[in-house]
This record gives C-alpha cells, sequence and structure tokens, in this order.
C-alpha cells in the first residue's frame, strides 16, 4: 500500500495493475509470515542453546540441526537415540532449584565440549524456555529479568511460565547471597594450596582465585569447567596412605608448574584440611603437630 501511494504521487499518470497490487499483497503477507518462527521450529535463544515445541523433538530434527543433547521435560522419557546425551526432566517436578542446577550445568558442560542443546517441553515450549534461563543466570551472570527479555524477543511466540519465573528469581537471589557470604572464605593453608567449604567449589571460585587443580572429597563428583584437573576422593575412603601420597602428590605437582590448588570436603572443612597436612609432611617437612 505504501509503496503503491508513492508510485501514484511520483508518477500520477501510471495507473497501477489492480490483480498485480492484490497478488502482491498476498505475496507480502507470505514473506511476513516466514520471517516469523513457527511454533514448532528450533530456535537458537541463547549460543549452543536451543528451544522447540514438543512435536519437533524428532531424530530428523535433532540431526538436521546438529543437536548432542537433549533435555527433555515430560512426563515419560521418549525414545530420543539421534542425540548424543539425553537429560529427562519429569513434567509436574521441573521447577526446582535441583532441577535448575541440573539442567544448567548439563548446558554448561555440553557447551565446553562445542556441542549444542536443545530443550523442549511436552506441555508447554514456554516452561521449556523458562527452564533454560537456569543457565544464563548461573554460567553467564544474566539476571532473570535480562534473560526473560532476550527470549521474548527470540521466541516471543513462547510464553514464558510466570511461576517458575518467580522461582527462579528466588534461586537466583540465593546463589547471590550464597556467593557474597562464601565469597571470602577460600583460604591459603599453604603457599600454593588452598582451602574452601564445599559451598564455595563453582566454576567462578575457581577462576576468580586462579585455581589449577581441585581436590574434591565427595560422594558424587561435581561438575566442574574452570578447573584444569579434579581429583575426586570419596569421604569413606578417603584417610588412607594411598590417598595420603596421591593428595600430596597432585598438590606438589601443580605447585611445580606453577599452579594452585584447592581441597574441599562435602561433609567437612576439616576433614579436606587435615588431608591437606599430607602434602607439608612429604614435601615440606613439616610435621603433623606442626602442621595442624
Amino acid at each position: 500500500n505504501d509503496a503503491a501511494k508513492s508510485i501514484s504521487q511520483q508518477k500520477p499518470g501510471a495507473e497501477l495493475d489492480h490483480e498485480t497490487l492484490i497478488k502482491l499483497s498476498v505475496w507480502e503477507r507470505n514473506l511476513e509470515e516466514e520471517s516469523i518462527p513457527k511454533k514448532d521450529e528450533v530456535t537458537e535463544i541463547f549460543p549452543g542453546l536451543n528451544l522447540a515445541s514438543f512435536n519437533t523433538l524428532s531424530e530428523s530434527s535433532i540431526f538436521d540441526h546438529g543437536i548432542d543433547t537433549v533435555i527433555e521435560v515430560s512426563h515419560e522419557l521418549n525414545e530420543i537415540t539421534a542425540a548424543n546425551t539425553v537429560m529427562h526432566i519429569k513434567l509436574d517436578e521441573a521447577a526446582t532449584e535441583d532441577n535448575f542446577n541440573k539442567i544448567a550445568d548439563k548446558i554448561a558442560n555440553t557447551n565446553q565440549n562445542n556441542g549444542k542443546t536443545l530443550i523442549s517441553c511436552e506441555e508447554s515450549d514456554g516452561l521449556a524456555a523458562t527452564l533454560a534461563i537456569a543457565y544464563v543466570v548461573k554460567y553467564e551472570g544474566i539476571s532473570v529479568n535480562d534473560a526473560a527479555k532476550f527470549i521474548s524477543q527470540q521466541r516471543p511466540q513462547s510464553e514464558l511460565d510466570h511461576e517458575t519465573l518467580i522461582k527462579l528469581s528466588d534461586w537466583e537471589r540465593k546463589m547471590e547471597e550464597e556467593r557474597i557470604n562464601h565469597e571470602e572464605e577460600v583460604t591459603e593453608i599453604f603457599p600454593g594450596l588452598h582451602l574452601s567449604s564445599f559451598v564455595t567449589l563453582s566454576d567462578n571460585c575457581i577462576s576468580k582465585n586462579g585455581i589449577d587443580t581441585v581436590i574434591e572429597v565427595s560422594h558424587k563428583l561435581t561438575e566442574l569447567l574452570a578447573a584444569d584437573t579434579i581429583m575426586h576422593i570419596k569421604p569413606d575412603e578417603a584417610a588412607t596412605e594411598d590417598n595420603f601420597n596421591k593428595i600430596a602428590d597432585e598438590i606438589a605437582n601443580t605447585k611445580k608448574d606453577g599452579g594452585q590448588t584447592l581441597i574441599c570436603c562435602e561433609e567437612s572443612t576439616g576433614l579436606a584440611a587435615t588431608l591437606a597436612i599430607a602434602y607439608a609432611i612429604k614435601y615440606e617437612g613439616i610435621s603433623v603437630n606442626d602442621a595442624a
């Protein structure tokens, strides 16, 4: 319409063809519709993180978009063979802090390996989009509000889940409070050897303190991406001579390369501190009593 008016003003003697104008209008509308992502299309909402409605969750779609990891939010897990990894989140239990962490960690791990993640929800791609916010909050330092605005621009047809947004905001606030409370808790107990509480064990903490090697005493290994080396020791098997040697040697090896080591324990900071004494005995010639 605007183009037709402009031409008529510029060239009043040129009578525009009405039938062709109608066809042009139809073509214009089709172009506009094609430019808007369809609800069932895969949309990259953040680098390496894709969103799709549940009916897009097919082998061909996963293969065509080079998806490595699928996070499926559904009542029952579907058989998906095209993806290397599938994480199933039960729909009625999706919006929990535990799942926020699991989703964020899985996406970060896939990104670290140069892979792509697709998140999809059986009932609402808006819920899937909302859950995806957990990743950018935890690993990119983007607030829930800013992430929600960005996703709404990238995928306007996906209505974000308001209740989950509230839970994400509470989770974000708790993480920030923990970071403030514990960011000073990393203590250098010997040159190049640091001790911290288990809650401080995060990629942000590792990067901030220049940690190269993490010795983690825990029942289950934490997914950490920032450390070059991770040694995992189970708490119920920690106090053995074999582990004393392993811990001492790992710390000494890291220090020899000019690196920093962080040791922490899931159950007790005191146990981590005690195990660290092995290094001082073996490589610094300090007695147990003096080190303690």
